[in-house]
């Protein structure tokens, strides 16, 4: 078994993450244990718990590197198509969610079935509000008199939306036929609601 001194606290850290990383491509987080990841890493569980404080929050760690993993995606997404229109990019950052979903559905999963008995830690916020930032950020060139309310609640009804599309693709619930998939009805849901909600009046124009 590893000695403490073998690795440097942040160097021990980067290592139990990306170990349960790894772990999450193939088995769900209920298969994991402390004591598991313990062994993963040749260190005791009590020194991992001195590391992150509890199992909670070693869990809550790995969910901060999906959140970065899924901001670095759609940045990555953003970038190559600067040239389409707002309601295109965002059909497309919903497309890259649902694959991403796909494509590691464990690590997805942990995100939204990860339990914290307390607040969720400012560094965990921010990566989340960072996230609908990208979607508010465009719903405010299509509608550019929506209020902040306003924008607040459409990215997370678009994104309440499209997670619930996601969880249905990744179960194989859809219970559809072979033309319709989780892609087809993300593309319907962003042309349809953007084009309905776009088109609304604002609360400063129902004044």
């Amino acid at each position: 078994m590893a000695r403490r001194k073998d690795h440097s606290p942040e160097e021990l850290q980067e290592l139990v993450i990306s170990s349960v990383l790894q772990f999450l491509q193939q088995q769900s987080a209920h298969a994991l244990s402390l004591r598991q990841i313990a062994k993963m890493v040749g260190y005791s569980p009590g020194t991992l718990i001195n590391l992150f404080g509890s199992y909670a929050h070693l869990l809550l760690a790995v969910n901060a590197c999906t959140l970065d993993q899924i901001s670095e995606r759609l940045a990555q997404k953003l970038t190559s198509a600067a040239d389409l229109d707002t309601q295109q990019q965002l059909r497309l950052f919903a497309e890259e969610y649902l694959l991403f979903a796909q494509q590691h559905t464990y690590q997805w999963r942990l995100v939204f079935e990860h339990r914290l008995d307390e607040e969720v830690p400012d560094w965990q916020q921010n990566r989340i509000n960072q996230l609908f930032a990208l979607i508010e950020l465009r719903l405010a060139k299509l509608a550019p008199h929506a209020n902040p309310l306003e924008l607040q609640q459409a990215s997370r009804t678009i994104w309440a939306s499209v997670h619930g599309i996601c969880m249905l693709e990744v179960d194989n619930k859809i219970f559809a036929s072979a033309d319709i998939s989780g892609l087809s009805m993300i593309q319907s849901l962003i042309n349809h609601y953007l084009a309905a909600w776009k088109d609304q009046p604002t609360a400063q124009q129902k004044q």
